[in-house]
């Protein structure tokens, strides 16, 4: 079962996925997306998949993603964006590159299933501690043989003792690497990659023929079939490991991202494919300008390979894509003739990163693309460890809500939007009644957990978008965003029942709250929202506490 994360506001958006995925391959958990909400999935955690809505109702959806991202746990999840957009229009909304996989709506049932298998599958998650191979031959002997020289190349082994069992066994375990005897019975190794070849789900699996005897017409026979490359019989550990490092197999199978082919040649593009197995990630092919386009307009690849031998206007194809991605990435590598040297020195100012003259090794191929791999892995890790940091300097330890620093930049933030879009914008402020007697008297361990309760009250019943943090100490505060007077102390009267009536650690302590609601533009202004909010909150107190007080209340006294 593959564990996906739904994040959707709609009931019967919601009531659509329950009953399409039902009995499916997808173990669903369903979550909104309020704060609480994505905090939830984020606690839940182990999702392979997550589905996110292009607009979601309570938050922006590029934060969600930045907040569940931000979890090492969840940093290589796949993100599928779910919309009814044209697909150009996405890409005004979100960081491409963060995105999987578009789910258009509507959609049905077949089409919900393709896309989040086909998501599935091209952008693997699960990161082996040690790649997995599987070795195929009717003889025991020789499975057992090359068995020992791979666990000795620290690879875990399945085997199969034919070409059937084989291809049920691939699809089974989708393994790093496929060693297959030439000479079997029922189906023999070209066969076997033949079929191969022909199944999406594993054709791009690198795979090794073993055999006795190996000739020109056999490697023909193999390359054409699909094999990467031949081992001969009797095989030796020194030559396979020499062959094994030649297909780049490595010890950490996670995926490095996508690349595109843009290429109507189809010799070179199987050329390509195979080259590139090494890199364990999603090869899409396009074989037209128009296509490409498309694609470009829903997905930022990782690596950009544009056949240009029979393009007649190179130069401005390549400044074409260069300006569709409209940044310095991902990286293009333009495929040229020998007698196109001249202008593919050119391509570099027209926005290429690197080209290849026709006839190429694989090797060379390998060794440039690797080059560039490091560099934006690099990249990619300087980002996700900002994204970590970030999130850790806006959190607060204790409590995970948002804390002062967070919520100096939202309110200034929300402010400006409030100001620009002539909306409301309120603002609560919380303190922890008599909570210096609960430090006195039950110490502060049993105090931390009466502020992580608090915490956890108020983000399972804040109202939409509402931004909740601790503003320091014992004291929290809400943000209410395009929200007027009314509806936010409406929020508060609610939050403040449930802490009183919530019994908290074995003390059973009912941890009362006092408030104080301001509001632009009906009780403040803008830089005297927290003012107004805190004199109010005193008000409270001195009105006995358990209260909320608004500024209309406290001018009433």
């Amino acid at each position: 079962m593959i564990k996906t994360a739904i994040i959707e506001d709609s009931q019967a958006l919601t009531s659509v996925y329950n009953t399409f995925l039902r009995d499916s391959d997808f173990n669903i958990s369903l979550f909104n997306s309020t704060i609480s909400d994505i905090n939830r999935l984020i606690d839940q955690g182990g999702f392979k998949l997550i589905v996110c809505p292009c607009f979601p109702k309570f938050q922006d959806g590029p934060q969600i993603v930045q907040t569940i991202k931000s979890d090492p746990k969840l940093s290589t999840a796949v993100l599928i964006i779910s919309t009814s957009m044209q697909q150009e229009n996405v890409q005004s909304e979100w960081d491409l590159r963060d995105i999987n996989t578009i789910l258009i709506k509507p959609f049905d049932r077949q089409s919900l299933h393709q896309t989040l298998l086909k998501a599935y599958h091209s952008h693997p998650q699960q990161t082996r501690q040690t790649p997995l191979a599987l070795v195929i031959d009717d003889s025991q002997a020789v499975r057992n043989t090359l068995t020992s020289y791979l666990k000795a190349l620290k690879f875990d082994i399945k085997t199969a003792s034919n070409g059937m069992q084989g291809l049920k066994t691939a699809f089974d375990i989708l393994p790093d690497l496929i060693l297959v005897d030439v000479e079997m019975p029922v189906m023999n190794g070209f066969e076997f990659c033949q079929k191969l070849s022909k199944e999406p789900k594993i054709k791009n699996i690198p795979t090794i023929v073993v055999s006795g005897t190996i000739n020109e017409a056999q490697f023909r026979k193999g390359f054409q079939a699909g094999a990467i490359d031949f081992l001969e019989k009797p095989v030796s550990q020194p030559a396979l490991a020499a062959i094994i490092e030649s297909v780049s197999i490595k010890a950490n199978t996670s995926s490095v991202g996508t690349t595109v082919i843009f290429s109507n040649n189809n010799t070179l593009t199987s050329i390509l494919i195979k080259t590139l197995n090494f890199l364990d990630s999603s090869i899409n092919i396009c074989n037209n300008l128009d296509e490409l386009e498309t694609y470009l307009c829903v997905s930022i690849p990782d690596i950009i390979i544009l056949d240009l031998c029979d393009n007649e206007d190179k130069l401005n194809t390549c400044m074409h894509v260069r300006n569709i991605l409209k940044s310095n990435s991902p990286v293009i590598i333009a495929i040229a003739n020998e007698t196109d040297r001249d202008i593919m020195l050119r391509c570099f100012k027209f926005g290429a990163t690197e080209f290849i003259i026709k006839p190429f090794g694989r090797d060379e191929v390998k060794a440039r693309i690797e080059n560039h791999i490091k560099i934006k892995k690099l990249q990619d890790e300087l980002i996700h460890k900002n994204r970590i940091l970030e999130s850790l300097a806006y959190k607060d330890k204790l409590t995970g809500l948002m804390n002062r620093r967070y919520f100096d930049k939202a309110l200034k933030d929300e402010i400006t939007n409030a100001e620009s879009n002539n909306t409301s914008l309120s603002f609560l402020m919380i303190d922890l009644d008599n909570f210096k007697q609960v430090n006195d008297r039950y110490g502060h361990d049993t105090g931390d957990t009466v502020l992580k309760e608090i915490s956890s009250v108020i983000t399972d019943n804040i109202q939409g978008n509402a931004i909740p943090c601790r503003y320091g100490g014992e004291e929290f505060c809400i943000i209410y965003p395009d929200t007027d007077l009314a509806l936010a102390v409406k929020n508060s009267e609610k939050i403040k029942r449930f802490c009183s009536v919530k019994p908290i650690s074995k003390h059973r302590i009912h941890q009362t709250i006092s408030g104080g609601v301001s509001s632009f533009p009906e009780t403040s202004s803008p830089e005297n929202l927290v003012t107004d909010a805190d004199h109010c909150l005193y008000k409270a107190k001195r009105a006995g506490k358990n209260k909320i007080i608004t500024r209309f209340e406290d001018s009433d006294k």
